[in-house]
């Protein structure tokens, strides 16, 4: 008979707390432990494989090579307890428990209502919507903190470059100037991304796929906005758009979901710009109960 190994849940849960607070006496609160305590587990557990997992100065200071393959280990086996538990938890109103789904901000609305389907079709499940950039949720489906993710399918999105993951195409994201009437000066049909680009604007922060996107946009078409704004947050912008002399570039399902009546909108041409949105969930076996219902939910709502 194999020997269990030298270690428990706790001690891979450390490593786990550890990653995420980057701070020894953070990361034992979190685990309700003492700091004395966590070190002390921490140290039994390199002792017990024979290699430094941590760099230890007066401070955390980062997983030493080992620590780091040791980390995602540790993130798999939980995921996978994880799993244990819903799996012998589903009954005929279907799976328990959470489902992380981390949203790019414009996809909000998208998830919004994926989470309303999901809670009719089984109530015991608890979506869990992070909005988040796509270059986090790519780190997220990667290190199991996620479940799934809404995110683009092109340029650097987890769809395009993350392996081992599933890709189902959900819509693809089209672009619209967005500003009070007297900000624009332009009262009927589409604007130029030429033209948008001498507007007052307030955009998103240059770590989001959405702003990267439009800044490839306005590069075809030989323009440079220099911002007056800058902001990760759609409300923000909003908010500043509403009150003063400002414009925004929104996606149009941003601006489905709702504006105010002081706001117009113009759609941007030449060039036309999609980008593909899709939900991304990992490719294991077994899949997860959640991210079974998450699959069987978008099957549903996309006639596949």
């Amino acid at each position: 008979m194999n020997r269990l190994p030298p270690y428990d849940l706790v001690d891979l849960r450390l490593l786990v707390a550890l990653a995420e607070h980057r701070h020894f006496a953070r990361a034992a609160e979190a685990c309700s432990l003492s700091q004395p305590a966590l070190s002390a587990r921490i140290r039994r557990l390199e002792d017990a494989l024979a290699l430094p997992l941590i760099y230890r100065g007066k401070r955390f200071e980062g997983f030493t090579p080992d620590g780091e393959r040791a980390l995602e280990w540790a993130r798999r086996i939980l995921a996978d307890c994880s799993g244990l538990v819903q799996d012998i938890k589903v009954d005929a109103a279907g799976p328990r428990g959470t489902l992380r789904l981390g949203v790019i901000p414009s996809a909000t609305p998208a998830a919004g209502a994926l989470s309303g389907a999901l809670a009719r079709a089984y109530p015991n499940l608890q979506p869990q919507v992070l909005a988040m950039s796509s270059n986090a949720i790519k780190a997220g489906l990667a290190d199991f903190s996620l479940d799934a993710g809404i995110t683009y399918l092109s340029g650097d999105g987890p769809g395009a470059s993350a392996p081992h993951t599933k890709v189902i195409p959900l819509f693809e994201e089209t672009y619209c100037v967005v500003a009070r009437p007297d900000v624009v000066g332009h009262s009927e049909g589409p604007i130029t991304w030429y033209a948008a680009a001498s507007l007052p604007m307030c955009l998103l922060t240059r770590d989001m796929q959405n702003r990267r996107i439009i800044d490839d946009a306005f590069h075809q078409v030989g323009a440079a906005p220099e911002p007056r704004f800058e902001s990760n947050s759609f409300n923000a912008i909003l908010a500043l758009v509403r009150e003063h002399a400002f414009a925004t570039i929104l996606p149009r399902m941003q601006v489905d979901a709702g504006l105010t009546e002081v706001l117009q909108v113009w759609d941007l041409v030449e060039p036309n710009i999609a980008s593909p949105i899709g939900l991304v969930v990992p490719d294991r076996e077994p899949v997860l109960p959640v991210t079974t219902a998450l699959l069987n939910v978008v099957a549903a709502s996309t006639g596949d």
